[in-house]
């Protein structure tokens, strides 16, 4: 086959991979009232679940790894739609307590992460989870967890997928 028609082949197969994947709405698109069988449906399974105390509920999408966004979507006690969140900002990374936070929580607050990183040497492991700063810089938000999985600490640094430098803040 010439090289021209396997590009043609290949720029057909992605835009029809692409067409069948864009049926799925992303969570910009949810209306408010949409009830959650409808939501789920529309956008998929959630990463987890957070139930409130007054019969409210919040549903984790997460877009790890190749995104760099998480959202809360809020539902009411009668499990309709009432607002959303994105999450991967420092105003949610402060939710994180050391040692007091396990790896369970940080996925029930975040979803699933974009990569997991294991440090055998210092005997913990790692969530790192990808997101833009409001300038448009690709950072990382790092969870760190002590064989017990409990949160040793969190910080931000730029994103490692990227390789555009190594600066790092602290919490």
């Amino acid at each position: 086959m010439p090289a021209k028609t396997k590009i043609i082949a290949l720029l057909c197969a992605t835009l029809g991979m692409g067409m069948l994947s864009g049926c799925a709405m992303h969570p910009d698109w949810v209306k408010p009232g949409q009830e959650e069988a409808s939501v789920v449906n529309q956008i998929g399974a959630p990463d987890s679940r957070i139930e409130h105390p007054d019969g409210r509920f919040t549903l984790v999408y997460s877009g790890q790894p190749f995104g760099f966004e998480t959202y809360w979507m809020h539902f009411d006690k009668d499990g309709r739609f009432i607002g959303k969140e994105r999450t991967m900002n420092e105003e949610h990374f402060k939710l994180v307590k050391v040692g007091v936070h396990t790896k369970a929580d940080i996925y029930q607050l975040f979803g699933r992460c974009a990569q997991e990183y294991d440090f055998r040497l210092q005997d913990q492991s790692a969530y790192m989870y990808r997101f833009e700063e409001v300038g448009g810089h690709r950072m990382a938000f790092w969870v760190q967890f002590d064989r017990k999985d409990v949160v040793t600490e969190w910080a931000i640094t730029q994103d490692p997928w990227d390789n555009d430098g190594d600066s790092l803040i602290l919490n």
